[in-house]
C-alpha cells in the first residue's frame, strides 16, 4: 500500500514541478470584440468637362472599321422608305468616305428615292445587300426590295447627267437595283440619261448588280474606260444596254443577261426589236466577253468603229436569243475578234433575221467563230457583203430561210469548215463573183447545195 503511495507522489512531483521557486504561467487573455465602422465620407464635387477631342475619320465608330460608312446612320441619316429624297443624305457619305482615302458606302435594306443623281468618288464603294443580281419586279415594290435606287432626273432627255457616275479610279457600283418608277410601257418608251457612266478614269466596277428598266444602262465609251470590270449584270434595257469605246487596256464584261424581267408588252417588246441593240462595241483592245445572254433586241451585239477605232478581243458563251441580228458588224481590227461558243436564234420577230452580218457599208471585219449553233425562224446564218476574213467552224446551221443561202460570201476572204447543215433544206453556202479565196472544206451538207461563182474558191472534201 505504501509503495503505491510512492509511486503517485513521484508521479506527481514530475508533473507539478520539484521546486518551490519555479513559478508557472498564466492563462492567455482572450480578444476583445470588434469595433464598429467609422461613417462612409461624402463625395467631392464633379470636375469641369475637358475639351472634347478631334473628330475620328468617317466610320471610325463604326463595328467595320475606318472605311466604312452606313448612310442610314448619322449623320448622313437616309431614310430609305422610297418618298424622302435621299441624294443629299448618300452623296455626303460618298464624299466623306472618298475624301478619307476611299471606303464602302452601306445603303441598308430599303427603297432610296434619288431625285438628281449620284458621283462615286475615287476608291470609293456604293454597296447593297445583295451579293447576286435579281430578277427585278414588274410594279412598283410597296415594301423594301433588297436595296433599290429610284431613278427619276432627266425624262425625256437621253444627254442629262447620268443617274451613277463613276467618278475616279477605282470608283465601284455593287448589290444595288436601279429603277425608274415614272417609266412607260410606250412604244417608244420615255428616253433617260445613261443609268451609269464612267467619268473617264480606269478600273471602274459594276458588281451584282440589276439596272431594271433603263432606256440606256452602262456608258464605258464616252470617257476612257480601260481595265473596266462588270461581273453579274441583269436588266432590261430598252434602248441600249452597255456602250464601250476608247478602252486601250482589256475590259472585261462578265456574266450578263439582259431579257424581260420588268415588261413583256408588246409595246416594249416591238420597240426594243425594231431598235434596241444589247451591246455596242468600238474602239477597246483585247477586250474580254463571257457568259452573255440577251432576249428580244434588235442587235445582241453590234461593232463598228469610232474616231478611236474598233475592237479586237475575245467572247466566249455567247447567246442571243430571238434577235433579229445576232451579230452587227461594219468593222474590227484586223487582230481579230475571236468568238467561242455562240448561239443565236430567232423566234418570228424582226424584219432581217440574220444570224451574223458584215455590211456593205462597213471597212474591214474580221471574226474567228467556234463552235456556234443558228436555229429558229433566221432567213440567214451569214450574210457578209465586204472585206476581211471569216472563219466560221464546228458549227451547226439547223434553220435558215429555203429562199436564201444560209451563208453568203459576197466580199473578201472566208474559211467555212467543219459544219452542219441541217438535212436539205435548200442552198449552204454562196461564193459570190467578188468574193477573195474562200475555202470550203470539211462541211456535212446532208443535201444541200454550193453555189460558187469565184475561181479562188477551194471547195473541197464536204460531205454532200
Amino acid at each position: 500500500m505504501n509503495q503505491y503511495r510512492f509511486i503517485f507522489g513521484a508521479l506527481l512531483f514530475a508533473l507539478v514541478g520539484c521546486g518551490e521557486s519555479r513559478t508557472t504561467a498564466g492563462a492567455e487573455g482572450t480578444v476583445g470584440p470588434q469595433g464598429a465602422p467609422g461613417p462612409q465620407g461624402s463625395v467631392g464635387p464633379q470636375g469641369p468637362q475637358g475639351p472634347q477631342g478631334p473628330q475620328g475619320p468617317p466610320g471610325s465608330d463604326a463595328p467595320h472599321g475606318p472605311g466604312y460608312v452606313n448612310a442610314r446612320s448619322a449623320p448622313y441619316n437616309a431614310a430609305g422608305d422610297g418618298t424622302t429624297d435621299d441624294t443629299a443624305a448618300i452623296q455626303q457619305a460618298l464624299d466623306d468616305v472618298g475624301a478619307a482615302g476611299g471606303g464602302v458606302v452601306f445603303l441598308p435594306t430599303g427603297n432610296y428615292n434619288v431625285a438628281t443623281h449620284l458621283s462615286i468618288p475615287a476608291l470609293t464603294a456604293l454597296v447593297g445587300v445583295f451579293r447576286a443580281p435579281q430578277a427585278g419586279f414588274r410594279t412598283a415594290p410597296t415594301s423594301p426590295y433588297g436595296t433599290t435606287l429610284f431613278a427619276s432626273e432627266g425624262a425625256g432627255d437621253t444627254g442629262g447627267t447620268a443617274f451613277i457616275t463613276l467618278a475616279g479610279i477605282g470608283a465601284t457600283l455593287e448589290g444595288v437595283t436601279v429603277y425608274y418608277p415614272n417609266q412607260t410601257e410606250t412604244n417608244p418608251p420615255v428616253a433617260y440619261p445613261w443609268t451609269v457612266r464612267g467619268a473617264g478614269p480606269d478600273n471602274v466596277t459594276i458588281q451584282n448588280v440589276t439596272l431594271l428598266n433603263p432606256f440606256n444602262a452602262v456608258d464605258f465609251g464616252t470617257n476612257t474606260s480601260g481595265r473596266h470590270l462588270i461581273r453579274g449584270l441583269y436588266g432590261q434595257p430598252l434602248n441600249q444596254g452597255v456602250y464601250v469605246d476608247k478602252c486601250y487596256d482589256v475590259g472585261r464584261l462578265l456574266d450578263i443577261h439582259f431579257w424581260i424581267f420588268w415588261s413583256n408588252n408588246d409595246n416594249i417588246l416591238d420597240y426594243q426589236m425594231s431598235n434596241a441593240m444589247a451591246f455596242v462595241f468600238q474602239r477597246t483592245d483585247w477586250e474580254v466577253v463571257q457568259d452573255i445572254f440577251t432576249w428580244g433586241y434588235h442587235v445582241g451585239m453590234h461593232f463598228s468603229a469610232s474616231a478611236n477605232g474598233p475592237m479586237n478581243g475575245q467572247l466566249s458563251n455567247i447567246n442571243h436569243d430571238n434577235a433579229d441580228v445576232g451579230i452587227d458588224i461594219y468593222d474590227t481590227q484586223t487582230n481579230t475578234v475571236f468568238v467561242s461558243n455562240l448561239n443565236i436564234a430567232n423566234a418570228g420577230k424582226g424584219a432581217n433575221r440574220i444570224a451574223i452580218w458584215n455590211h456593205s457599208s462597213g471597212s474591214s471585219a474580221h471574226f474567228n467563230i467556234r463552235g456556234a449553233g443558228f436555229w429558229g425562224t433566221l432567213n440567214r446564218i451569214v450574210l457578209w457583203e465586204k472585206g476581211g476574213l471569216l472563219s466560221l467552224s464546228d458549227s451547226r446551221a439547223l434553220a435558215w430561210n429555203a429562199s436564201a443561202p444560209a451563208i453568203e460570201i459576197l466580199k473578201g476572204r472566208a474559211m467555212i469548215h467543219d459544219n452542219f447543215f441541217q438535212d436539205a433544206i435548200g442552198t449552204a453556202i454562196h461564193v459570190g463573183p467578188l468574193a477573195d479565196r474562200v475555202m470550203l472544206t470539211g462541211n456535212q451538207l446532208t443535201g444541200n447545195a454550193v453555189k460558187i461563182e469565184n475561181a479562188l474558191t477551194l471547195n473541197a472534201n464536204n460531205q454532200p
